[in-house]
């Protein structure tokens, strides 16, 4: 199981400034050619950075692969309850949920960033948002490539 921390990792000192950042949308846009590349949608039984969490047996997932010029430098995966409202907002296509997170027009409430190393010596953050009453779950893991790109 990870072990997963709010004190970033020394060891990733190379990409603090993105795995940092409170939208990870603007911090890679800022840097090139942003995209987002819908893999998944759909209903998963696999959340293992979840599993210090008691969730559902089965969960609403949203899997995507960030590329910044060309290169996929993070593999981020969102999750909510099957039946709850952030299945919507999970339904946005290429559109980055960063976009939507951060554009102001829910009120939504977000955790703390949570960093674990990954056993490839690769960084992950973690973090949760409340609407209404309801969490979505969201895991983000840095790619190799985002450091050759730094």
């Amino acid at each position: 199981m990870l072990i997963w921390q709010t004190n970033f990792p020394q060891s990733a000192h190379a990409i603090h400034a993105i795995a940092t950042a409170e939208s990870l949308t603007q911090a890679l846009s800022q840097r090139g050619n942003f995209a987002v590349q819908l893999d998944k949608l759909g209903e998963t039984q696999s959340f293992p950075h979840f599993a210090d969490f008691r969730l559902p047996e089965t969960l609403f997932t949203r899997q995507v692969s960030l590329f910044l010029n060309d290169k996929m430098v993070v593999q981020a995966q969102s999750l909510c309850e099957t039946t709850s409202a952030w299945r919507d907002i999970l339904h946005c296509g290429n559109t980055s949920l960063g976009t939507i997170l951060f554009s102001g027009s829910l009120n939504v409430q977000r955790s703390e960033l949570q960093f674990a190393l990954l056993p490839n010596g690769l960084l992950a953050r973690r973090s949760w948002f409340t609407l209404n009453g309801e969490t979505l779950y969201l895991v983000e893991c840095f790619q190799a490539a985002l450091n050759d790109l730094l």
